[in-house]
């Protein structure tokens, strides 16, 4: 665990202007199993204790504790205490991640270090999970429904319409998101293409052809009790549907050509999951970081289109399309994942992808809030 160590001087730096020192007495309890705190703490010198279902763990000088609360937004899973005096710097979860807001090359340096310390701790968790892979995907799906990608005060406050300005809110993500949306069938592509069993990608197929508009007349059916009318979608594919949201809502469509670097770093790097990580880490992060989170993270948008109240129904489309007909997507790719998770590699390295995803997601959303209220 040599978290500290393994970051650049620069972000060493920027983390040490934002850290609280704090002093502990020998056996004094920092961080205790169960709370909600989301807090990173350093350990700059002496020795902690991590207590965990009848074991202990030691973290030396320049080890972390507190990063699965960090990243996942997850009750503290050990109790930590100092086993002799000793001084540790906590990090807050918001300030880190707002500290480095304006610089997405290091804060992305800073989540993939912190996923990769996490790894090994859920390589561990899964290889000592006695329960069936069916149980174990589901564990995972609701750990993700708590992660900050999908409780983020900015999708609160878009739902609330509490954000300075939600219709300058709303423009601003339409510009943006865009660059990552829009990718989704190259996504779905690769990770269609890392998969080896052809039911695993026929299913997934299937899924492709709905992204390029095409819908088995039961799915139209559904979509009609959610107020999605055929004519809005048959043939058109998802990327177009978002689109007309951005033209309908003001968006000067030129603007495509030059994604942010926060868009473009966010892409790039969940393309790279994809693409360079297992099998099982591609799909932890399409379906179990990406589309198991899907309506709970456009249900704010959909909410924030009725309070603007000047946005036609077929132009917003996009949104209630995918909060529902997404459902039997995330059924079809949590039974892939049951049966990636058989073995003790493979559910780590599904929660290895879900948690990078989420991650990325995360840090995305912490842009736009900031921009949201500095804009104002």
């Amino acid at each position: 665990m040599t978290f500290f160590n393994d970051l650049s001087l620069t972000i060493q730096d920027e983390m040490k202007q934002i850290g609280q020192q704090k002093f502990l007495e020998a056996k004094e309890i920092l961080i205790k199993k169960g709370d909600s705190d989301q807090k990173l703490c350093l350990l700059e010198n002496g020795e902690l204790s991590l207590e965990e279902n009848d074991q202990s763990l030691i973290a030396l000088p320049g080890d972390v504790v507190g990063e699965i609360a960090l990243l996942d937004n997850r009750p503290i899973t050990a109790t930590v205490l100092a086993k002799n005096p000793s001084t540790v710097i906590s990090f807050d979860c918001e300030s880190t991640f707002q500290q480095f807001i304006s610089d997405p090359v290091s804060l992305n340096s800073l989540i993939n270090t912190l996923v990769s310390h996490q790894g090994s701790r859920i390589k561990d968790e899964a290889a000592k999970d006695g329960c069936n892979s069916a149980d174990y995907v589901e564990h995972l799906g609701a750990i993700a429904m708590q992660h900050r990608a999908v409780i983020h005060p900015y999708l609160k406050a878009m739902a609330a319409g509490t954000l300075p300005s939600l219709y300058g809110s709303l423009q601003d993500f339409a510009l943006h998101y865009y660059g990552y949306s829009a990718h989704f069938p190259r996504y779905l592509t690769a990770l269609i293409s890392k998969l080896e069993k052809p039911e695993h990608r026929a299913a997934l197929l299937a899924n492709l052809t709905e992204e390029s508009g095409q819908y088995e007349e039961d799915e139209l059916m559904h979509l009609k009790e959610f107020g999605v009318h055929p004519e809005w979608i048959v043939g058109i594919p998802h990327p177009v549907l978002f689109k007309r949201f951005r033209d309908s809502i003001g968006v000067d469509n030129t603007a495509m050509e030059d994604d942010h670097i926060e868009v473009v770093c966010w892409r790039e790097q969940f393309l790279a999951i994809i693409n360079m990580g297992s099998a099982a880490e591609a799909l932890g992060a399409l379906g179990l970081g990406t589309e198991t989170i899907v309506r709970a993270i456009y249900q704010p948008f959909v909410d924030a289109i009725q309070k603007v109240g000047t946005i036609k129904p077929e132009d917003a489309v996009f949104f209630p399309l995918h909060t529902a007909v997404d459902d039997h997507h995330q059924a079809t790719l949590k039974a892939i994942a049951t049966d990636f998770a058989t073995t003790p590699a493979g559910r780590a390295d599904l929660a290895k992808g879900m948690m990078k995803a989420l991650a990325l997601r995360g840090s995305f959303w912490s842009w736009l809030y900031e921009r949201a209220h500095c804009s104002s």
